[in-house]
C-alpha cells in the first residue's frame, strides 16, 4: 500500500480551481544553509580552514594596539527548496463563489450504507450547519448487518476525463474522534457506466481535524493526496485477483467517484473497530497533479451530473427498466430500512428483558409505542400494521432470493461467454 502523505490544507474564497501551489499547498519552504568551516567541519575540516587562514599580528610594546589581519573562507550562499509546482483541483465545485455552491455539492451525493445487505449502519452527507464551506459526513456505524456506511456521486450523465491528473486529492477532517485508524476508510472510482458492486478503491487515513481558535471554522483540515496505483479493482471488500492497479489511461472515462467507511480491512473484519457516530467534514474532493503548469482544470461532479435534468438524480441506467418497475416496490418491501432497524429493537428488548416475539411486538414494544404515540389504541393498531407487513415481506423473501440467484447465475454465464474473468465471491 503506498504510504500517503498530509499536506497542510488551505481552502480560499477564490476561483474553484486555482490551484493550491507554494505557501497555499505546504508549509513556508525551509532554507538549507551549509554549516560554517569553523563550526562544524569536524577534524579534518579543521585542519584545511586552519591551512586557509591568513593571521599577521605585530606588537609595539605591551601597551601598544594590534594590528591582526584574518582572512576567512565567507559562508555559502544559502539554498532555497524548488518552488511547488504540483497543483489539486476541487471536483466538487465549493469555492465557485456562488452562493448555492454548498447546496449544489451536496446534491451531487447520495448515500450507501450497508442497508442494502441487511444492516442497520446510517449515515447522509450535506452542507455543514455551521454555515463553512465544505460538506459534512457523518453518522452512525453498526457491525450487525454489513458494517460499512458510504456515500457516492450522483449518476453521472456526461464521464469525467481525469487522464491529466495523478491521483485523488481529499481534503478533509475527522471531528468526531482522534482514532481514524479504527475504522477503514476508502475512496472509490468507477470506471465502468452501472452501478454494481465492482470498483476501484483504495484505503486511506484521514487526518484528525486539528482545532485552531483563531479560525473562524474552528477546524483546520489536510489534504491527502491518493495515487492511480493504489486503487485496485474490488467486489464489495474481496480484491478482485490478477487485475492490475488502476491507471491514469484508464480514467478517460470516470462514472463516479465515492467514500467509504467499513470494519472490514485488508485481511478481513477489524478487531477493534470502532463502531458507533463519526463526522468527517469534506472541504475539498478532487484530483492533484505534480506539475500543473498548463493543465486545465476538469469538470465538475454537479456540472457532470447535469443536476438541472431530474431525469439525472437517479441510481443507475435501469431505474427506469420493466424489470426494475415490477420488482422495485417488492425490493422496498422485503428489504425495507425502517423494517431491518425495528428487527434489531426486538432483538435488544429479547436480549435486555429477556421475553420472546410476542413480548417484544405486543408487550414492551407496544407500551413503548403507546408512550411515543400517546395513546394505546393507536400504539395497538401501528404493531397489527408491522405485523401484516413483515409477514408478507417473509412471505416474498424466498421468492426474491431465488430471483436473485438465477439473474447472478445468468450474468455469470453471460461474463463466461465474452471470455471474461470470474468475479471472486462477496464475504
Amino acid at each position: 500500500m503506498t504510504t500517503l502523505a498530509y499536506r497542510p490544507a488551505v481552502v480560499a474564497p477564490r476561483a474553484s480551481f486555482a490551484p493550491r501551489r507554494g505557501p497555499v499547498a505546504r508549509a513556508a519552504p525551509s532554507v538549507s544553509v551549509a554549516p560554517s568551516p569553523r563550526v562544524s567541519l569536524g577534524l579534518a575540516g579543521h585542519r584545511g580552514a586552519q591551512s586557509s587562514r591568513i593571521v599577521r599580528a605585530r606588537f609595539f610594546g605591551p601597551f601598544k594596539r594590534k594590528d591582526a589581519t584574518t582572512a576567512v573562507e565567507p559562508a555559502p550562499t544559502p539554498t532555497p527548496e524548488p518552488e511547488d509546482t504540483s497543483a489539486s483541483f476541487d471536483l466538487l465545485d465549493l469555492c465557485s463563489g456562488a452562493a448555492d455552491a454548498v447546496a449544489v455539492a451536496a446534491q451531487a451525493w447520495e448515500r450507501v450504507d450497508d442497508v442494502v445487505m441487511g444492516g442497520v449502519s446510517s449515515s447522509a452527507i450535506g452542507p455543514d450547519l455551521a454555515g463553512r464551506t465544505c460538506l459534512v459526513w457523518a453518522g452512525k456505524c453498526r457491525t450487525q448487518g454489513g458494517g460499512f456506511t458510504g456515500c457516492r456521486s450522483v449518476a453521472l450523465k456526461t464521464p469525467l476525463d481525469l487522464t491529466a491528473f495523478d491521483g485523488i486529492s481529499i481534503v478533509c477532517g475527522l471531528e468526531s474522534d482522534d482514532e481514524p485508524a479504527r475504522r477503514t476508510w476508502k475512496a472509490t472510482v468507477r470506471t465502468q457506466n452501472n452501478r454494481g458492486e465492482v470498483v476501484y478503491q483504495a484505503s486511506f487515513v484521514p487526518p484528525v481535524a486539528s482545532k485552531d481558535p483563531t479560525s473562524k471554522d474552528g477546524f483546520l483540515p489536510a489534504e491527502v493526496r491518493i495515487p492511480w496505483e493504489s486503487f485496485r479493482l474490488v467486489r464489495g471488500p474481496v480484491v478482485v485477483p490478477n487485475v492490475p492497479p488502476l491507471s491514469a489511461d484508464q480514467c478517460s472515462a470516470v462514472y463516479g467517484l465515492g467514500l467509504i467507511m467499513s470494519r472490514f480491512g485488508p485481511n478481513g473484519p477489524m478487531p477493534d473497530f470502532r463502531d458507533g457516530p463519526f463526522r468527517l467534514a469534506l472541504h475539498s474532493y478532487g484530483v492533484y497533479v505534480s506539475n500543473g503548469e498548463g493543465v486545465e482544470p476538469p469538470t465538475t461532479l454537479p456540472r457532470a451530473a447535469m443536476l438541472g435534468d431530474r431525469s439525472s438524480e437517479n441510481s443507475g441506467r435501469t431505474k427506469n427498466s420493466p424489470l426494475s418497475l415490477v420488482l422495485g416496490p417488492l425490493i422496498k418491501l422485503v428489504f425495507s430500512e425502517k423494517a431491518r432497524r425495528r428487527r434489531r429493537c426486538r432483538e435488544l428488548l429479547k436480549e435486555r428483558y429477556g421475553i420472546g416475539e410476542f413480548g417484544a411486538r405486543f408487550g414492551k414494544g407496544r407500551r413503548m409505542k403507546a408512550a411515543r404515540l400517546g395513546g394505546e389504541l393507536i400504539a395497538f393498531k401501528e404493531g397489527a400494521r408491522e405485523l401484516v407487513r413483515d409477514a408478507v415481506a417473509a412471505a416474498l423473501t424466498l421468492p426474491l432470493r431465488g430471483l436473485f440467484v438465477l439473474i447472478s447465475k445468468v450474468a455469470a454465464l453471460v461474463r463466461a461467454v465474452k471470455g471474461e474473468k470470474k468475479l471472486p465471491p462477496m464475504r
